[in-house]
C-alpha cells in the first residue's frame, strides 16, 4: 500500500468516526435534548482527550516541537488534516488545521453550519482535556462559517501556579 492509499483509508475512517459521532449526537437529542446530548458528547470526548494528555506529559511544559510532531501532525505528519504550522518557536506553537474529515463527514451528512459547529463544539472537549492533561494553555478557535479550513490551536507553557 502506497502513502496516498494509506492516507486515504485514515481519511476515510475519520469520516466514519464523524457519521458515527453524528448519529449518536442525533439519537441523544431525540431522547434527552440537545443540551444533555452536548454534555453527553463533550464528557466522552474529554475522557478520551485526558487519555491521549498523559501520553503527552513528557512533552509539557514547553516541548513545543514535540507538540507540533506528536499533536498538530498526528496522525500522518499532518497530511490528512492539512495541517498549516504557523508559528514554531520556543514559545508556542500555533498551527491551523486546514482540512477536516470530521467535519467533511458533517457537511456530506447534510448538516447545517450550526449543527456542525454545534459538533465540532462537543469534539474540542478532546483537544482541550488532550492539551491540559499534557500541562499546557492553549488557544482553539473553532471553525465557523466563512473562516478557512478548519480549527486553529496556539499551544503555550502554562505558568506554574
Amino acid at each position: 500500500m502506497n502513502q496516498n492509499q494509506s492516507n486515504s483509508l485514515l481519511s476515510n475512517a475519520i469520516k466514519e468516526r464523524g457519521r458515527i459521532y453524528l448519529e449518536v449526537f442525533r439519537e441523544l437529542s431525540k431522547r434527552y435534548g440537545a443540551a444533555e446530548a452536548v454534555s453527553v458528547m463533550r464528557s466522552a470526548s474529554h475522557a478520551h482527550g485526558t487519555a491521549v494528555g498523559k501520553a503527552l506529559a513528557h512533552l509539557g511544559p514547553r516541548d513545543f516541537a514535540g507538540m507540533a510532531e506528536c499533536f498538530a501532525k498526528t496522525p500522518d505528519d499532518g497530511v490528512t488534516y492539512s495541517t498549516d504550522i504557523r508559528q514554531l518557536n520556543d514559545t508556542c506553537v500555533e498551527f491551523q488545521n486546514m482540512t477536516c474529515p470530521l467535519k467533511d463527514a458533517w457537511i456530506e451528512a447534510g448538516c447545517s453550519d450550526e449543527e456542525v459547529c454545534t459538533l465540532l463544539y462537543c469534539a474540542s472537549a478532546w483537544d482541550q482535556a488532550a492539551l491540559d492533561t499534557a500541562g499546557f494553555n492553549y488557544e482553539l478557535e473553532l471553525w465557523s462559517p466563512g473562516k478557512e479550513g478548519c480549527c486553529r490551536t496556539k499551544i503555550t507553557e502554562k505558568p506554574v501556579s
